[in-house]
């Protein structure tokens, strides 16, 4: 019987829980190989390159663990098992930084891809660098603020 339901629902990984990326709070962009991920709540950014940054854009889809080890094997010269154990700390870090939270009733979805082509790519152990010095600056930034308007504000029309 064919299973619609992603993240753990099927008997080979019943146990494994799902996780998403915490949006609204954070959002992310990808860079070449790097991508860049800003918690608005806390202030902090992260930046993750390599297996990590593919790993976290498939989180965008809701993902259990051995989903994202089976997607990334695909790309990656390594097995599932192999990439499972690496990315087991690299999900406890994301949790604790709270850049993605468990999902309580995954959606239906097709099987993980990662874009693009490449295959057979050397793989590391994903990792995740966290910068806490612009911290005070992203909590005070006036963007959490903006209205229709947008920011700066127009200037007013000057009279003549």
């Amino acid at each position: 019987m064919l299973n619609l339901y992603r993240c753990g629902l099927d008997n080979s990984q019943m146990s494994q829980p799902c996780f998403r990326i915490n949006s609204p709070s954070v959002i992310f962009e990808r860079f070449d190989d790097e991508v860049v991920a800003i918690h608005m709540d806390k202030g902090t950014y992260h930046s993750m390159a390599g297996s990590a940054a593919d790993a976290f854009l498939l989180l965008a889809d809701e993902a259990s663990a051995g989903e994202l080890a089976n997607a990334l094997s695909n790309r990656y010269a390594a097995t599932p098992e192999q990439i499972g154990s690496a990315l087991a700390p690299f999900l406890e870090q994301l949790q604790s930084e709270q850049l993605i939270v468990p999902v309580v009733t995954p959606k239906r979805q097709d099987p993980l891809r990662i874009p693009g082509g490449e295959t057979g790519l050397p793989f590391g152990a994903p990792s995740l660098q966290a910068f806490r010095d612009l911290e005070g600056l992203l909590l005070l930034d006036p963007v959490h603020e903006v209205g229709d308007e947008g920011w700066p504000p127009p200037a007013e029309p000057k009279a003549q």
